[in-house]
């Protein structure tokens, strides 16, 4: 009569290996940094110029308005931000604003921001717009209202 293994140890041994299994993939997940795990795409470096003495250590203002037909600004380019990581829209108007500054804008125009599905979240923060440079303090304080904010 053959003999087969005590239930017991086999399933204690089982349920080790997929307790291992298990804890060495949610151990990465806490050690990912939501700062360091945010992408966006990059923008053309041809219409770059970077920070300027007026647009360091400053502030950006970031608006779901337009810019007026005319006036003192030059637009920089659109940008698109998103994080891999959990968050809300105040999280990607944050982005907008950090990846405009680092071009050397002081303003991200019709700004959008959404949640959608991204990995390994279930949804993430995400945000676009267009970077300006305004060289019009007047213009960039009427373009800030109640729904802008500065970053």
């Amino acid at each position: 009569m053959p003999t087969t293994p005590p239930a017991f140890p086999f399933a204690l041994c089982l349920a080790t290996a997929l307790m291992l299994c298990g804890a060495s993939a949610s151990a990465q997940s806490v050690l990912i940094d939501s700062r360091s795990a945010t992408y966006g795409n990059p923008w053309p470096a041809s219409s770059t110029k970077g920070p300027t003495a007026t647009t360091l250590n400053t502030r950006t203002l970031v608006t779901f308005n337009s810019l007026p037909a005319q006036g003192d600004y030059e637009v920089i380019g659109r940008i698109e931000v998103y994080s891999r990581w959990f968050g809300s829209t105040r999280k990607a108007m944050a982005l907008l604003g950090e990846k405009a500054r680092s071009m050397g804008a002081n303003a991200v125009v019709e700004s959008g921001v959404w949640l959608a599905p991204a990995f390994p979240a279930t949804v993430a923060p995400h945000g676009t717009g267009i970077a300006v440079r305004i060289n019009d303090h007047q213009l960039l304080e009427k373009l800030a209202d109640a729904a802008s904010t500065w970053e």
